[in-house]
């Protein structure tokens, strides 16, 4: 007569209250959780936007780097006839970013001003006349009686704004050179959007007085801002003060988080505008909460799976042990078996606690690790509940489960536990050893040797000879009972049934070795 252990009822008793815990404990995590949802969304929101800011500055900064090139060697002239001989040199500066091609100079010398338009054609340099608003503006800063280098504008043309930035410098000769680049915003507003096209975030520049510099809508580019029919307001910042605000956008239609922050160029106070779409953070967030809420779910199933398979082993176990007493000749296999599935016991409670607490760590600090650690544990449970009618299993799927294994332990351990070394001969891979045998190996490792970030522990599994050869720093634990070497019994005995193959193991060179030898077919169930 069966005792209540292998009765049914029992089990699913167990399983319902075990999946009503989790459930419980899931929803609770859930809703604190959600109470830093605003924080997260928030931290995602400004980290689009740095990115954004920080490859807009970084663009703009390129684009007057000739300017800065070519009024670095200025002082070098003590007359505008030696500008003048150095053209070549100056337009090769001036327009030294891929995507500036139009610039120009003006040199004023009593009441004679010489005035040139220069544009980029692949490496070749063409002069020409100077536009009228350009003409216009830089007769301005000629006769200006202030001492300003660095000048510049922006200038409402036909075509779209145009940004006039500029370097004036007074030679010895008394003449003044206005060195110069022409940018159409328009052209920029393309330029920028093929720079950064996979940003999720929108962005716009607007000047002092409130109109369009830059802006991904090119119809408004040159018109003023309003923001009532907008959705974009102007704002007075300090030189490096920024602030953001949650509203619904104009362009984008749709709730935004909106960041403001100067753009200084020269003498231009600029306001970047940079917009993120409320609900690119939210969808991380829920995303991480659509997860957590799977893994409770997931390792819910696991713990039922683990039950009913425990009961089915341990109904199998009684009835191997009946069997035992009338097949002697099948006694060695059946206790095989039997040690087997005692080590794959030691894989259901104890162990999967461990992992759960180390799951429960990395969801919120590291929410991709977390992912990859449940994909591993449910490998690692997959791998142990697959039939294995022969007791023994390839190479390469054994040396790949150890692996596996050994990631969620070193999730665990952290740095006490050094990588673990594999180097497995390709022949190898499709040879037998015991099911199991190396994660035992690994297992036993840990179980009695010091783990710790001062002697870490190093584990190594390579092909040697006909067989693979599992390695480990000897640094033995004083506080572990003996185990009866369960594991190593039961390798023993899968060698015995299988052949004259000998397991080998013991102490060598200051560290533990075990030899495994490999079966090249694995003989009919």
């Amino acid at each position: 007569m069966k005792t209540a252990l292998y009765n049914s009822k029992y089990f699913i008793g167990i399983g319902v209250l075990i999946l009503l815990f989790s459930s419980g404990i899931g929803f609770f995590m859930t809703n604190k959780f959600n109470k830093r949802t605003e924080r997260i969304s928030s931290d995602m929101a400004i980290s689009i936007y740095q990115l954004k800011a920080n490859v807009i500055n970084s663009e703009f900064r390129s684009f007057i780097r000739g300017l800065n090139n070519s009024e670095a060697i200025i002082p070098q002239f003590n007359s505008s006839n030696e500008f003048l001989q150095t053209e070549k040199l100056i337009n090769t500066l001036l327009l030294s970013h891929p995507k500036i091609n139009h610039g120009w100079y003006a040199i004023a010398k009593g009441k004679d001003t010489v005035y040139k338009k220069i544009t980029k054609i692949g490496t070749a340099y063409q002069h020409g006349s100077i536009a009228d608003y350009q003409k216009k503006w830089i007769h301005s800063q000629l006769i200006t009686k202030d001492s300003i280098t660095r000048i510049g504008t922006v200038i409402n043309v036909k075509d779209s704004m145009h940004g006039l930035f500029a370097s004036r410098h007074r030679l010895a000769d008394s003449s003044t050179v206005i060195l110069g680049l022409d940018i159409n915003f328009k052209d920029l507003q393309r330029y920028l959007w093929s720079v950064d096209s996979t940003s999720r975030a929108s962005m716009h520049i607007v000047d002092e007085h409130g109109y369009y510099i830059i802006s991904p809508e090119e119809k408004l580019i040159g018109k003023r801002i309003f923001r009532e029919a907008e959705g974009t307001g102007l704002r007075k910042l300090s030189d490096s003060i920024s602030s953001y605000e949650t509203t619904k956008s104009a362009y984008l239609e749709i709730p935004v988080y909106r960041f403001y922050t100067p753009l200084n160029i020269g003498l231009m106070k600029w306001t970047m505008v940079v917009e993120t779409p409320v609900f690119v953070t939210d969808e991380e967030v829920k995303a991480i909460e659509k997860y957590v809420m799977i893994m409770f779910i997931v390792t819910t199933l696991i713990i039922l799976i683990l039950l009913e398979w425990s009961h089915a082993k341990w109904q199998k176990q009684f009835m191997l042990r009946q069997l035992a007493e009338v097949s002697v000749a099948r006694q060695e296999k059946e206790n095989a078996v039997l040690q087997l599935d005692k080590l794959k016991e030691k894989l259901d409670p104890h162990f999967l606690f461990n992992s759960l607490s180390s799951l429960n760590g990395l969801i919120q600090e590291q929410p991709e690790l977390a992912k990859a650690f449940v994909v591993k544990l449910s490998r690692v449970y997959r791998y142990v509940l697959d039939p294995t009618p022969n007791g023994l299993e390839e190479v390469s799927r054994e040396v790949r489960f150890a692996s596996e294994y050994f990631f969620l332990l070193k999730i665990r351990f952290g740095d006490a536990l050094a990588s673990l070394e594999i180097d497995l001969n390709e022949k190898h891979s499709s040879a037998y050893i015991p099911f199991m045998s190396v994660q035992t190996l690994v297992e036993n490792a840990i179980k009695h040797n010091v783990v710790s970030k001062l002697k870490p522990l190093h584990i190594s599994i390579r092909s040697e000879g006909d067989g693979l050869l599992v390695t480990n720093n000897l640094q033995l634990r004083t506080d572990v009972k003996d185990s009866g070497k369960q594991g190593l019994k039961y390798l023993q005995s899968i060698y015995a049934h299988f052949g004259d193959l000998h397991l080998t193991y013991g102490i060598e060179d200051g560290s533990y070795k075990c030899f495994l030898p490999l079966i090249k077919k694995p003989p009919t169930p």
